[in-house]
């Protein structure tokens, strides 16, 4: 067992996790300047952000800026769109953001908030800026809200993200210098730790597997909290595992050249209520997926290097707290493992027992998240005394059935509580994160039974997937209130501020969300 303690570096630092500047972009700002911009250049940018209750003529003329009147006539006509124009000023992008209503379908659980209108519009400035050699963007807000505000400057954070200008960088390919007008320091702080959070664990999914795997990540996040006062690192690998009696994370990763472990980070921040009961959060950390001797074909390999999203964005999470300081405790547990094909690796009919004691017959080797997550579980609940959960929610790029049933955008949720599910499909409804609460519908139970164990992994129908491998989890988890997201967690193009297809660190605005409104109570 190795246990390190630390805290991430100092706010400002450019500490980097797999050469990811956790700076980001915003973080190199010139920051809140005051008053409107004087003079132009061909190597100065705007971008100017109207809110949804004041008009583009306006703040044109607040900023006193040469812009055409067709511009300003089609902001009226094309609301919540990016418009560019070339002006004496330089090149300018004016985004008119629109008055969203709630609409009536699902209770509104779909309608775009104002913080998501802002962020997705203002991220679709990044593609343009390469057609310009701009040495600074400076950024105009006018008459909108500190919503508003969050969400574009999140926006474009997300935006700048590109991958391979972080691993390779281009010095021609270097995004300009901001100066942000008319918001906040707080909100620009609040912004910038919430999008590389966000960028953190897309970086983290998109890296290739043969750079992250068991080891280097958990290495990985040893180093980022070496010096924390709040967070604590605990990784269990080898004969931890062992002496833990985590038979199913052993059994998935045993065929790995780097074996299974499971990292606790433990975070415990000053000014937390006394007796107030930490949250748990688990996630699936499968680095690569084979699917295992029951081997997955080649297109449904391709992308398997992103199964391990669920536990990429609960790092994100973890960084945004230990960063932000929220007086909420919580544990988080990731389940890191390899499911390789080897001499080793386990095989269907192998009978593996968890740590929970339950005896699982293998039905199907490509059922691995569920394994590795059930151990991890076990480890959660049944935490004693002052660290005894008060709730749990896992992440998990769990199965195909459920982006069969919602597609890739929108996240399943599963849960037994209905208001530890009501309050997340919230903190999702505000933050534009798109999730939709399925059934745990106990008579799917019956197809993971087993002749030879106490239940099998795999269920024997290819219906009704994704509620099977949900109440699979559910054995696991007792009497706490649980809640479960199957997601996907990548993009394959444009969505969500994100501009690059890859990794989109799903739920991690969400749970930032969700767990600032704990705080507001």
């Amino acid at each position: 067992m190795a246990q390190r303690t630390g805290r991430a570096k100092e706010k400002s630092s450019n500490f980097s996790l797999f050469d990811l500047d956790l700076r980001g972009w915003l973080g190199h700002a010139g920051g809140a300047a005051k008053g409107a911009a004087k003079h132009g250049g061909s190597d100065l940018g705007r971008l100017v952000v109207v809110g949804k209750q004041s008009d583009a003529t306006h703040a044109v003329e607040s900023l006193q800026l040469d812009v055409p009147q067709w511009l300003l006539e089609r902001a009226k006509k094309k609301r919540g769109e990016l418009l560019y124009a070339a002006t004496a000023d330089g090149p300018l992008w004016l985004v008119q953001l629109e008055s969203k209503s709630s609409a009536a379908a699902h209770g509104g659980l779909f309608a775009l908030s104002p913080y998501g209108v802002a962020r997705d519009l203002a991220a679709q400035i990044i593609p343009s800026l390469a057609d310009h050699a701009l040495s600074e963007l400076r950024v105009h807000f006018v008459a909108t809200t500190e919503h508003e505000q969050l969400g574009a400057l999140v926006g474009l954070e997300l935006g700048g993200y590109r991958y391979r200008q972080i691993r390779q960088p281009r010095p021609n390919q270097a995004l300009p210098r901001l100066r942000l007008e008319g918001v906040s320091e707080t909100t620009i702080e609040e912004a910038r730790l919430l999008g590389v959070s966000t960028n953190m664990a897309r970086h983290l999914v998109n890296l290739p597997a043969a750079v992250l795997n068991p080891k280097t990540y958990s290495d990985a996040l040893v180093e980022m909290f070496e010096s924390s006062p709040s967070m604590s690192v605990d990784v269990w690998h080898g004969k931890k595992l062992v002496s833990e009696q985590m038979g199913l994370l052993i059994g998935v990763g045993q065929g790995a050249a780097n074996g299974p472990a499971l990292v606790h980070l433990k975070y415990r921040p000053k000014g937390s209520k006394r007796g107030q009961r930490p949250l748990a959060f688990v996630g699936k950390g499968v680095t690569f997926d084979t699917g295992g001797l029951d081997i997955k074909v080649s297109s449904g390999m391709r992308l398997m290097k992103k199964d391990m999203g669920g536990s990429a964005s609960l790092c994100g999470l973890a960084y945004w707290l230990e960063q932000s300081q929220l007086a909420v405790p919580c544990d988080f547990y990731l389940a890191l493992a390899e499911n390789a094909v080897d001499k080793h690796s386990y095989r269907p009919g192998d009978i593996l027992t968890a740590r929970s004691g339950t005896t699982v017959e293998i039905d199907n080797t490509d059922a691995e998240g569920r394994l590795v997550l059930a151990d991890a579980i076990d480890v959660a609940v049944k935490t004693k005394g002052a660290d005894a959960p008060e709730a749990l929610i896992d992440l998990a790029t769990l199965t195909g059935a459920m982006r069969v049933a919602l597609g890739t955008r929108v996240a399943g949720l599963f849960a037994n509580d209905d208001t530890l599910a009501e309050t997340l499909l919230a903190a999702a409804q505000r933050t534009s994160e798109p999730s939709w609460r399925m059934p745990l519908y106990s008579d799917y139970l019956s197809s993971l039974r087993s002749s030879v164990a106490d239940m099998a992994n795999s269920g024997h129908s290819r219906f009704g997937g994704a509620i099977v491998a949900a109440l699979f989890l559910q054995r696991f988890v007792g009497d706490i209130p649980w809640a479960h997201f199957d997601m996907y967690a990548w993009s394959d193009g444009n969505t969500g501020g994100c501009i690059e297809a890859g990794g989109t660190g799903q739920c991690v605005q969400l749970l930032a969300d969700f767990l600032r409104a704990r705080i507001s109570k």
